[in-house]
């Protein structure tokens, strides 16, 4: 298969699996509580494991994280690609993305998370926050993604 193809089947996927992101296990914060809990917007969320594998440093310095504004943008480094796009938290349960894009950048890097950033996104049918972590979750409750709060952007 083309690379153009592959590069245009990666951003389709990415955008539809993040339109159907579905539901949040918990109410989501929306700010920092008592407890110790981040709020879900306006953290900058650092993505520490994805697949069921640690995620390395980045190499370019840069590294994959994903940031949820007030205003409803979501923007973040996917560890090759910048992406951008909204979301809406639905009856303070369910998160849900549209209009995702991303740049088209080649990386060639194996152990960039990339490719297994964007697979988790577009299986995700869940979320969980607890204290200074974010877990993208399937169908069946387990983690295909986890981001950690490193700073506010």
């Amino acid at each position: 298969m083309g690379k153009g193809k592959s590069d245009c089947r990666l951003l389709i996927v990415l955008g539809w699996v993040l339109v159907m992101a579905g539901c949040v296990s918990q109410p989501l914060p929306v700010g920092a509580g008592p407890d110790g809990a981040v709020p879900l917007t306006n953290t900058y969320w650092k993505l520490t494991e994805v697949a069921g594998n640690e995620v390395a440093g980045s190499k370019t310095g840069n590294e994959a994280h994903l940031i949820l504004r007030d205003d409803g943008v979501a923007n973040g480094f996917s560890g090759c690609n910048a992406f951008r796009g909204e979301y809406e938290v639905i009856e303070g349960r369910n998160l849900v993305f549209s209009s995702m894009a991303s740049t088209r950048r080649a990386c060639q890097d194996a152990d960039n998370p990339e490719r297994a950033l964007f697979e988790a996104m577009a299986n995700t049918a869940g979320v969980q926050m607890e204290d200074r972590r974010l877990r993208l979750l399937d169908t069946d409750g387990q983690p295909l993604a986890t981001f950690e709060a490193t700073r506010q952007p």
